[in-house]
């Protein structure tokens, strides 16, 4: 992170940080994902990388957030017990956390940063890089989520985004969107998930990153892919069957 976090005075450097939701290192083939086998051949290739909490998103994204282990953020699940009612959710001490207004309410309740640790978004922010986060509901705002929610800060568009309950950006986003051709709302996710992940590729490439580059500041981009978990948690190709289970059809589309 430190020659992500530098100086004014230093060299700008650019940054973009891809997670791709349930990705697994077998499934990336020659045959199956093309793109990211030939990145990974000619890149580096980390062979022994395990998620911090197998399946459970809010505990993963936590930990890519802000590097440090559940012992200190406290995000040990998806779903947790507060010990104290949680109104947007209805009033319930037992919530799940892959929702923008609960993380807020936990934001709040605990001082501004319910992670208690600055996460590498949040740290390039205050270093004075532009920063952005595009992706999957919860595990985009974890990435930053003790920024303000009027976009002036980090722009967050996610699942949510055009939708009652989602964060809001600023008017100038918002114009950028529409100047692009793009609709003002996030599509429903689908089997495979194709159709949202093409538009918030495509936020990110027509909209956010020019933002980003014309703010003539080094910027952090990170995009969550929320497929292909989202498809392999849902595909219903082998319904009381083991085989193919999570290699099957849709798993390999997404």
């Amino acid at each position: 992170f430190p020659a992500l976090l530098t100086a004014q005075t230093a060299p700008r450097h650019n940054a973009i940080l891809f997670i791709a939701d349930g990705l697994r290192a077998s499934s990336v083939t020659p045959e199956s994902a093309p793109a990211m086998s030939a990145l990974r051949a000619a890149g580096v290739n980390f062979i022994n990388s395990h998620a911090l909490y197998p399946t459970v998103t809010t505990a993963n994204a936590s930990a890519i957030a802000t590097g440090h282990y559940l012992g200190d953020t406290g995000d040990f699940g998806n779903t947790l017990w507060f010990g104290f009612p949680v109104w947007s959710h209805g009033g319930a001490p037992v919530t799940f956390l892959e929702n923008d207004a609960v993380l807020g309410e936990i934001n709040q309740h605990y001082g501004g940063n319910y992670l208690h640790e600055e996460s590498l978004v949040a740290a390039a922010r205050r270093s004075g890089m532009a920063t952005a986060v595009i992706g999957k509901i919860g595990a985009s705002l974890i990435q930053d989520v003790a920024a303000k929610r009027d976009g002036t800060e980090t722009i967050i568009v996610d699942d949510t985004f055009g939708r009652d309950g989602g964060i809001p950006v600023a008017s100038s986003l918002l114009a950028a969107v529409r100047a692009a051709g793009l609709p003002l709302q996030t599509p429903n996710p689908a089997l495979p998930d194709v159709e949202q992940e093409r538009y918030l590729t495509q936020v990110a490439t027509r909209v956010v990153l020019p933002q980003l580059a014309a703010s003539n500041k080094g910027f952090l981009l990170v995009f969550w892919s929320r497929d292909p978990d989202y498809s392999q948690h849902n595909a219903q190709d082998n319904i009381g069957q083991l085989d193919p289970g999570i290699n099957g059809p849709t798993a390999r589309a997404a």
